[in-house]
């Protein structure tokens, strides 16, 4: 890690054009006169760690099997899942 938990290193990067679209968009907080625009580094640290747990997770399972799991996510209609039942089912404590 470089420096400490509260140090951010800066860096020039250039982005796809779409993918930028979308991390601006991000940005975006709020509704009607409490909208406001969140930190660019705050909304960009946050899609990069989730892009790390992402691969963090394709490292742990495998290429395979994170390519199946992938295209399985990517087709389902999630509004159907009971997650209540799926955390219940795994051992994992639900928050809500």
């Amino acid at each position: 890690m470089v420096g400490g938990k509260d140090s951010r290193a800066s860096l020039n990067l250039r982005v796809d054009t779409d993918k930028f679209a979308i991390l601006e968009e991000m940005r975006t907080t709020g509704f009607g006169l409490a909208t406001t625009m969140r930190n660019r580094s705050d909304v960009y640290n946050e899609v990069l760690g989730y892009g790390l747990q992402t691969l963090e997770l394709k490292s742990s399972v495998g290429e395979k099997d994170f390519q199946r799991l992938w295209r399985i996510i990517n087709t389902m209609n999630l509004d159907k899942l009971n997650l209540k039942q799926i955390a219940k089912l795994v051992g994992v404590e639900d928050d809500s």
